[in-house]
């Protein structure tokens, strides 16, 4: 985990309150497509080596060994003891404010992929042409970036609905701001993916001159 729960307070009083103005940490919306040199690919890389890292940090944002919900259906059928049980884990690093603990890592991941969506976008709309092989990597990771961070939001929910968190109906609000910031993150994700495909299919059906 990222130690430190007021790194998450902060992060979620500037994400939920002022949502329009997140910062970017790349300079890439400001181009016009036409200035968008190949690099835009490594500047997606960056993006997605970032939320790998945060990700990494601050535990994975997983539930169970396999990283989706049938880890937390295996222990309610099987049982588990403290030591695996992951949401008991986060909720013990959370300490004494578990709910802006938790929305802060929602508005993290958010922020995370926000950031890849954004890279994605500029790649998918440079004029540059761009080899078909790193735009089918770059939608492969893109993809996996998608999937980390819809198991990702499987964990954050079930932390939200698990009766030790003990949140009171101002910090279930709190956390379901946060949640739905996350929703329309994976959604950009989703489009910006759909995006590189379209322009793969275009540089495969190039003519060639």
């Amino acid at each position: 985990m990222i130690q430190g729960f007021p790194l998450r307070v902060g992060l979620a009083a500037l994400f939920l309150g002022c949502a329009a103005c997140a910062s970017q940490p790349m300079d890439i919306a400001a181009r016009t497509p036409a200035e968008i040199p190949v690099s835009a690919q490594e500047d997606l890389r960056t993006a997605i080596a970032a939320l790998r890292t945060r990700q990494a940090e601050a535990g994975g944002w997983t539930l169970g060994g396999d990283g989706s919900a049938r880890g937390l259906l295996g222990r309610l059928v099987g049982g588990t003891s403290a030591q695996t049980d992951t949401i008991a884990t986060y909720l013990d690093e959370a300490g004494t404010s578990p709910a802006s603990y938790l929305a802060g890592d929602i508005v993290l991941a958010a922020g995370l992929a926000d950031d890849v969506a954004e890279a994605a976008s500029v790649v998918a709309s440079t004029r540059t042409p761009l080899p078909e092989a790193l735009l089918a990597r770059d939608i492969t990771d893109v993809e996996g970036v998608i999937a980390s961070m819809r198991r990702a939001r499987t964990f954050f929910q079930a932390v939200t609905v698990d009766e030790r968190a003990g949140f009171n109906s101002t910090e279930r609000v709190t956390v379901s701001e946060a949640l739905t910031r996350l929703d329309a993150a994976i959604a950009a994700l989703s489009a910006a993916a759909d995006a590189l495909a379209d322009r793969r299919w275009a540089a495969r059906n190039q003519p060639v001159s």
